[in-house]
């Protein structure tokens, strides 16, 4: 089970729900940037133009500042709120990075320290990988949980794909980036997916279970599925097209008894009848893991014009997304309750990063002025430029994916 993120720049704090716990301390560093960011933030006149020149910069700068920040020279990727420690989903995300910047020393250096560290072929005999690494009390540096996360894994795995066709091979001894994917890819469907009581397979978060399903919506990756099935030949990735959409679907109006307004839960469980409802201590609000969701769904729409991305973003999603922009003065929260409540009433530019999504596909104008919101939130130290606030590890790799996507730049490099 992973740790939940922190969001450190709320002036107002958070509630907590289910297995989520916020720790909110602003100091007066994060305080100057909320006010900064804010007073750039302001919604340009709709049509206006945006100065598109500054996002090429701002990507490039602040994976610069990302690299400089969070990754070691070894190339393991730091999380500094939570000891210094690593998780198998950052070093997939920073490969990812790697590979749209065309960074393969960057890549390698990543990804020979997770091939090094986390992967539990000698433990467990299989390809995927451990999802916490850190300090033990007796000061060792070693796997903390050999526990895999699926998010994780098939992020690895699409980096790898696109490094196979960016660069060919590594630069050094390290295992031939498509055959690691195949690798990869065998054990992810063997001990990551699982039939549902209604006879689908489905994604499950990881290689662990309850007696019942349980869900994230924030790991299906539809998109990912295609190029999984185009690389290996085999149609159960096909089969998680069809279980991520019927579950998404499903989910966007109806969690147990209660109406939703388009926002995915952090974690659901599809109970004996088939239906999805709340999973017994974990959060079922739309918070830190369920904003993925519409960003993962989007590029499904933007690389292979899938209709069911279309209809879950403009015609589930959109609808609560417009009429919020409007009732809350030209703001997105990040953190609502299922049905639509603000848990915390501020902005994240790693929210406005998945919610561009769904603008962008709906083509609606206003894509222009969240996209504002993730630029504007980049900030310049001499410690390297940074999203929002400098020590946030997964806040930064989400708000630099928002930007991406908004500027077309998020490609399908298979």
């Amino acid at each position: 089970m992973r740790q939940k993120r922190s969001a450190f720049n709320s002036p107002t704090g958070s509630s907590s729900s289910g297995i989520l716990s916020r720790v909110w301390h602003v100091g007066f560093a994060a305080l100057a940037v909320i006010i900064g960011t804010q007073a750039c933030a302001a919604p340009r006149p709709q049509g206006s133009d945006l100065p598109h020149r500054d996002i090429p910069r701002s990507l490039r700068i602040t994976w610069e500042g990302y690299r400089q920040r969070f990754i070691q020279a070894d190339g393991r990727v730091i999380r500094p709120r939570d000891g210094l420690d690593t998780v198998s989903e950052g070093q997939a995300y920073a490969m990812l990075r790697a590979v749209w910047m065309n960074d393969q020393e960057t890549f390698d250096r990543v990804y020979r320290w997770t091939e090094r560290h986390l992967s539990r072929r000698q433990m467990r005999a299989d390809h995927l990988l451990a999802w916490r690494w850190g300090k033990r009390d007796g000061g060792a540096w070693e796997v903390l949980d050999w526990t895999a996360a699926s998010d994780a894994d098939e992020d690895y795995a699409l980096a790898l794909l696109f490094a196979s066709r960016r660069w060919s091979r590594p630069s050094s001894d390290l295992p031939p980036y498509r055959d690691q994917a195949q690798r990869v890819l065998a054990d992810i469907l063997a001990k990551e997916t699982r039939r549902g009581s209604d006879g689908r397979l489905y994604l499950s978060p990881g290689d662990w279970q309850d007696p019942t399903l349980i869900v994230n919506p924030s790991y299906f990756a539809p998109a990912w599925y295609r190029i999984f099935a185009d690389a290996t030949g085999d149609p159960r990735w096909n089969e998680l097209i069809e279980s991520s959409y019927h579950a998404i679907r499903t989910l966007a109006t109806r969690l147990g008894d209660r109406n939703g307004v388009g926002l995915m839960p952090d974690w659901a469980r599809l109970d004996a009848a088939g239906h999805f409802t709340a999973a017994n201590g974990m959060s079922d609000a739309h918070g830190w893991d369920a904003f993925r969701t519409a960003w993962r769904v989007a590029l499904d729409w933007l690389w292979f014009k899938e209709p069911r991305a279309h209809e879950y973003l403009v015609r589930q999603l959109m609808p609560f997304l417009e009429a919020e922009w409007e009732r809350r003065g030209a703001k997105l929260y990040v953190e609502y309750a299922y049905e639509g409540t603000p848990l915390a009433e501020y902005e994240s530019s790693a929210g406005y990063a998945a919610y561009i999504a769904a603008f962008q596909v709906a083509g609606s104008s206003r894509a222009r002025d969240l996209l504002e919101k993730i630029r504007c939130a980049v900030h310049e130290d001499p410690g390297g430029a940074f999203f929002d606030v400098p020590d946030d590890y997964y806040l930064n790799n989400w708000a630099w994916f928002g930007l991406l996507l908004g500027e077309d730049l998020a490609v399908n490099l298979w």
